[in-house]
């Protein structure tokens, strides 16, 4: 017995030695799993950042586009990125990167010695191209609305420690309906200077209710001389209307005013002062002086009306001249005589606006003013840029 006892042979020491190989390979495949998993989420955490920044960077650009609508003769830059600083059209990187880690987004060395931005961002005219995204033609479109249309492809990417994320979209210019008076007429005062019995100013036109004409009746113009017309038949149906005494106000505040200046510029139809547009037609029309202009054509269809703002000057129309839309007048020259002058066989229809002490004189054959009340659905201004569904992507690596 004692024999066997000391005896070394056998088969357990043997095991042993395995059991161990086996749980040492189980442990280091545990670990190396492990390890892997790790890299992995610190990989796809920064996978995440940048595609969060390019994002991030999207949303920034649309704003811009909000703010400032490029136009051919403002066009935004070929590109975007930390070193634009305020270029305008372009984001601001401070905001971008606030509360980004900035181990993980400063432009380093990437492979193949290429050093890139954390972020860029491009704008490109969308050339027709509904809702695909084909780069090899969007890049070689204008950095503004080239066409007119109102739409924009926007590219932005962000770059994590190399890995960079890259996201389009189409963009929209907005547009909102500004408040307006309702009114055939709105001024200080007006004068009709025929005395014929025949309607020269039409508060109906072809609306189902009339609208009245809004006198506010102001020094020097006080009643009843504001409302100098000599035949009730020459206005109407709708009534002559004073509004409350005191100061008059403009008619659009500040902002919508800004608004209807932004959506002028957008369409090529934004006249600083000492240029004359070469006729009114346009869905907005804004002229910062009209002194020494003049203009015979029309303006517009019945179809498609328009608005004219003119902030400083007076406006004449005669001979057949038609204009459709809306007429508003600044006067910012704070004219207490005529405005708007109409005469001969001239005619607006739609409305006719004016600020200040100001005052609108019509006599013709034929009625001067006929309201229409769905000119002012085509008031618009610019509104905040807005994403057009169905065509945000994310694009592949690469491109």
């Amino acid at each position: 017995m004692s024999v066997r006892l000391r005896d070394e042979r056998g088969s357990a020491l043997v095991i042993a030695v395995m059991v161990i190989f086996v749980m040492m390979g189980i442990g280091l495949a545990t670990a190396s799993y492990g390890d892997g998993q790790q890299a992995q989420s610190g990989r796809e955490r920064i996978r995440e950042s940048a595609f969060n920044l390019a994002e991030s960077a999207l949303g920034a650009q649309v704003f811009q586009l909000s703010e400032n609508w490029p136009t051919g003769t403002a066009p935004y830059p070929t590109g975007c990125d930390p070193t634009s600083g305020a270029t305008p059209g372009c984001p601001d990187d401070g905001s971008l990167q606030a509360s980004a880690t900035t181990s993980d987004f400063s432009s380093t060395p990437c492979p193949r010695g290429t050093v890139t931005p954390a972020w860029t961002t491009t704008v490109h005219d969308d050339a027709g191209a509904e809702v695909y995204y084909d780069r090899q033609i969007v890049d070689l479109q204008p950095t503004y609305d080239a066409n007119g249309n109102g739409r924009l492809w926007v590219r932005a990417s962000g770059t994590a420690r190399c890995n960079q994320r890259t996201v389009v979209t189409m963009v929209a210019q907005g547009e909102t309906v500004l408040n307006f008076p309702r009114n055939a007429v709105t001024a200080n005062w007006f004068q009709t200077t025929n005395n014929g019995n025949k309607v020269i100013i039409d508060t109906q036109g072809d609306s189902a209710q009339p609208a009245p004409v809004v006198v506010r009746c102001a020094a020097p113009k006080t009643s009843p001389s504001c409302k100098a017309y000599s035949r009730a038949v020459q206005v109407g149906p709708g009534p002559v209307e004073e509004s409350p005494p005191g100061s008059p106000d403009p008619a659009l505040p500040p902002a919508d005013l800004a608004a209807l200046k932004a959506r002028a510029v957008s369409l090529g139809t934004y006249y600083a002062a000492g240029t004359c547009p070469p006729s009114l037609t346009g869905a907005a029309v804004y002229v910062e002086d009209f002194t020494g202009c003049s203009t015979g054509g029309d303006g517009n269809s019945a179809a498609v009306p328009g608005s004219l703002y003119i902030a400083r000057g007076t406006l004449s129309l005669g001979g057949n001249a038609r204009f459709y839309g809306i007429v508003y007048m600044g006067n910012l020259q704070n004219s207490s005589g005529i405005v708007v002058s109409l005469g001969g066989n001239a005619r607006i229809t739609g409305a006719v606006v004016i600020d200040g002490l100001g005052g609108l004189s019509a006599g013709s054959s034929k009625a001067n003013v006929v309201f229409a009340g769905g000119v002012f659905d085509f008031f618009k201004g610019s509104g905040a840029a807005a994403v057009v569904p169905n065509t945000s992507r994310e694009l592949p690596g690469g491109q």
